[in-house]
């Protein structure tokens, strides 16, 4: 089930890998257009909610 895989991570990259998008500098991510969620925090909220601990 997805929420129960959810339910054992902190974060998540989401959006697809763009190649006129990459940028190897970016935390965690290959391209700009991706996104880094907090899944707890996004959970509890119900909605979105991106990882405050981004560095770029």
């Amino acid at each position: 089930d997805k929420l129960e895989l959810l339910k054992l991570i902190d974060i998540l990259v989401d959006g697809r890998f763009l190649l006129a998008q990459k940028d190897l500098t970016l935390q965690f991510r290959g391209s700009a257009n991706q996104r880094i969620i907090d899944v707890p925090a996004t959970m509890a909220a119900g909605e979105v909610k991106l990882w405050k601990n981004l560095i770029r």
